[in-house]
């Protein structure tokens, strides 16, 4: 790679010697620039994404009528303003201090612990959405999905509920342990 940008540069500086026009200039610098930080950008090779993990995870805000099973995602964002990546960040956050107060570590919450930190995050989504003139669905639901490599080289996406509203005074269904498919 840094052959290429050599000689880039090399064409670059004869082109300048040659004809003096400025625009020569231009890829002889951003050559040199290139191999004084020996990135090769964008033509390096970028270690962050040539291996990514076997396992990773995201969460949305879903919406549905009377299963939370059978939800359909909200756009969080027309309501909040926040990002998906916001909300697993807020998720996160809430599900470490929750378990702080329980004094346990946050891979030791129990299905129900995890419930509850979402449940106040859905309750903190309400609220901000309220701050912005806007109103949430009556029913909410907090979606958790894995991506896994599978062993064909592929991968797979697994969704679990971990929190359910429904609306004031409506009894909610219970909330499956099992993945949604």
């Amino acid at each position: 790679m840094d052959g290429i940008i050599g000689v880039i540069a090399a064409i670059s500086l004869i082109g300048w010697i040659a004809t003096r026009y400025s625009i020569w200039c231009l890829p002889l610098i951003v050559s040199v620039a290139i191999l004084a930080e020996d990135e090769c950008y964008p033509l390096s090779y970028f270690p962050m994404y040539s291996d990514p993990d076997e396992r990773e995870n995201f969460l949305y805000v879903a919406t549905f009528e009377t299963d939370p099973a059978r939800h359909q995602p909200l756009p969080i964002h027309n309501f909040t303003g926040l990002s998906a990546p916001k909300v697993k960040k807020m998720e996160d956050k809430y599900r470490e201090d929750y378990a702080k107060k329980l004094k346990k570590k946050d891979k030791e919450l129990t299905v129900k612990d995890i419930a509850t930190v979402g449940s106040q995050l859905l309750d903190e989504f309400r609220a901000i959405a309220a701050g912005k003139q806007k109103t949430l669905p009556d029913h909410l639901a907090l979606v958790e999905v894995w991506i896994e490599a599978d062993d064909d080289g592929g991968w797979t996406e697994t969704a679990t509920i971990l929190a359910a509203q429904s609306a004031p005074g409506q009894a909610l269904p219970p909330i499956s342990t099992t993945p949604v498919q």
